[in-house]
């Protein structure tokens, strides 16, 4: 008996071993074809391309800003005419975080071209610009601290048709 339990054993362990062998051979395997998901889902939702016009209008003063935006990154255009000061005009390129406009100004005024970094916060409907010291840093004009800005009535632009 103890014969026939000790054979019995024998056999159940080179089965179980055998078993074993096959699985790990099967996994090695590289001629075998697994399906792969190729769906491609973006991790960002797509969102389609939209285009902003606004205006500022104060007594003698204007700003006209159009900006067209897809995702978080914004493109655009803007131009002043202030009273009594040199206007200019020229392209904004930037991103959005949350509620904020980061974008640099590039612009003619003079017959000169120059850089600019520009702040607006959007609220209620309305696009505020930015003030506070700035600094000149690889040839761009910078805002020194933009936690210090002030988002005053200087310039507030309001939406318009796009024309």
């Amino acid at each position: 008996m103890k014969k026939r339990f000790l054979l019995l054993t024998t056999f159940a362990l080179l089965a179980l071993a055998c078993n074993s062998e096959k699985k790990e051979e099967q996994r090695d395997d590289s001629t075998s074809i697994t399906a792969t998901d190729t769906t491609l889902v973006p991790s960002v939702p797509v969102e389609e391309k939209v285009t902003e016009c606004y205006s500022y209008i104060k007594n003698r003063d204007t700003a006209t800003l159009k900006i067209n935006t897809e995702n978080e990154e914004l493109t655009g255009n803007l131009a002043y005419k202030l009273f009594e000061k040199d206007s200019n005009k020229g392209t904004i390129a930037g991103e959005m975080k949350g509620d904020t406009i980061i974008a640099e100004y590039i612009f003619n005024s003079e017959g000169r071209s120059s850089i600019r970094e520009i702040v607006l916060l959007r609220k209620d409907g309305k696009l505020y610009e930015g003030y506070g010291d700035v600094e000149e840093r690889k040839g761009k004009m910078v805002f020194k601290d933009r936690s210090k800005l002030k988002f005053g009535d200087a310039i507030v632009f309001s939406k318009t048709d796009c024309q």
